[in-house]
């Protein structure tokens, strides 16, 4: 099947590449879009690790694209802005600063099985500001501890699951979701998506504006999750008499809260003071990651050899700076213009209201999820096919770039497998796929009436369309 999968790899550009040049398009824009073909295709197939597959298709590509041209996306400042973020989640992890913040919830919240949950969404939406990949930030800090809490508490997967560890498991894999959508930077693919709408449809959205059109409808979804899911999904125990004691027996084992973990405390306040005055500073977010993540290492807040083990960052540092790249060439080389025009002459929406249109591209952008294992791939594959034909259909950009990017993460929810952190959730066996699936779908068209109804209402009241 491996082999199989390499063969599809090299015979689809392949394919391409002997095909006739369309008209109006370039010999050298009809070679980068079969090399970024292939990229896609090995995002999606996966015959080998990710950063094998895009080092694989750079040096067969270079025979038909200048390498320059490949390797261009390394130098983007949009791809380091992910790389050094991932690093910063490094720092939270070391210093034991990101339990803490979770126990510190748990002794507030924790008094009922619902103040547990919305603790842990808290604390979730505390930490994403500086942590890109919800896998490490859900999946990895937080997660445990609470499903820690649950063991505690008699509930372990399977018929004791219900208790309270199947609430907290799809509550705070829906909670993941939310929180990615509220930061520029507390999703890996956000940071993509803004690339790429950046190349299609001509604008930039920085860190303070995103947080800013995003804190509406996202937020909302944010507060809303945990409770829906608690009656969509009721646990056993409602109260938690011994959560004090709980969360002292895990503050206890980590002791006093040392210097390291106040320097990074120190230094995350100050990432988001940058990040949320860059319009002021002229300081690029990236800048601020960059010097977030330095003063992390002076202060010796995260260990080197952590930071080389890191095999998220690394991976997505090689992937995202290929795809950027190839994204970035075909922009410069108009196709994606030229998309629009082939769009243009088979697809009419003259008469269409525009509000339905954006309607119509969202629950696309939902639905298509079940084809795709990662978010990554399908921001990469599928997003700028629905920029181009919402230029073509010529709605409004910004709200455009909105909701897509927002369901880049909450689309994720009608799987198990649409996002790194579900296999990590679901694989623990509290939830069987059927609920999975049900509960997701029905979080996931809330997501899309509350963007479609409080968000666009909001985005029209502050002039975005």
């Amino acid at each position: 099947m491996r082999w199989l999968k390499w063969i599809v790899l090299f015979l689809v550009p392949l394919g391409i590449i002997l095909s006739p040049v369309p008209a109006g398009l370039s010999p050298e824009a009809w070679r980068m879009f079969a090399v970024y073909s292939a990229a896609i295709l090995g995002l999606i197939l996966q015959p080998a690790g990710v950063s094998v597959v895009m080092l694989v298709v750079i040096a067969f590509g270079s025979f038909v694209v200048p390498m320059s041209s490949l390797l261009s996306g390394y130098g983007n400042s949009t791809v380091w802005l992910v790389f050094s973020a991932f690093l910063i989640t490094q720092a939270f992890i070391d210093t034991g600063l990101g339990k803490r913040v979770a126990y510190w919830m748990i002794k507030l919240f924790g008094k009922s099985s619902l103040g547990l949950v919305y603790g842990q969404m808290i604390t979730d939406l505390l930490l994403s500001p500086a942590t890109p990949s919800n896998t490490a930030r859900s999946g990895g800090i937080i997660y445990p501890i609470f499903k820690n809490v649950a063991m505690a508490l008699g509930s372990d997967a399977g018929p004791t699951g219900r208790k309270i560890g199947s609430y907290i498991t799809l509550a705070g894999y829906a909670i993941s979701m939310s929180t990615s959508a509220v930061f520029l930077t507390a999703c890996a693919p956000n940071i993509l998506t803004a690339g790429i709408a950046a190349d299609i449809l001509k604008i930039n959205v920085g860190w303070m504006q995103w947080f800013v059109y995003m804190s509406v409808p996202a937020l909302l979804v944010c507060v809303a999750v945990p409770f829906i899911v608690y009656k969509l999904y009721p646990p056993e125990i409602k109260s938690i008499p011994n959560y004090k004691e709980l969360a002292q027996q895990g503050l206890a084992e980590l002791g006093p809260m040392t210097g390291k973990e106040k320097a990074l405390l120190v230094l995350f306040l100050l990432a988001i003071i940058g990040w949320s005055t860059g319009s002021y500073t002229k300081l690029a977010a990236t800048h601020v990651a960059l010097l977030f993540f330095a003063g992390a290492s002076i202060l010796k807040l995260l260990d080197w050899q952590h930071v080389l083990a890191n095999k998220g960052a690394w991976n997505t540092f090689m992937w995202y700076g290929a795809i950027m790249g190839f994204s970035g060439v075909l922009a410069k080389a108009k196709f994606f213009d030229w998309l629009a025009g082939v769009f243009g002459n088979t697809v009419s929406f003259d008469g269409i209201n525009p509000v339905i249109i954006l309607f119509a591209l969202l629950v696309i952008s939902v639905l298509v999820r079940y084809l795709f294992a990662s978010m990554g791939a399908y921001v990469a594959a599928f997003m700028p096919v629905l920029f181009t034909v919402g230029m073509l259909a010529q709605v409004p950009p910004v709200p455009l770039f909105l909701l897509l990017a927002a369901s880049s993460a909450y689309g994720c929810l009608t799987t198990h497998y649409g996002g790194a952190v579900g296999p990590v959730m679901f694989g623990t066996g509290y939830v069987a796929q059927k609920d999975w699936w049900t509960i997701g779908a029905i979080i996931a068209a809330f997501n899309v009436v509350v963007y479609m109804t409080v968000g666009m209402g909001f985005w029209k009241i502050i002039g975005l369309w």
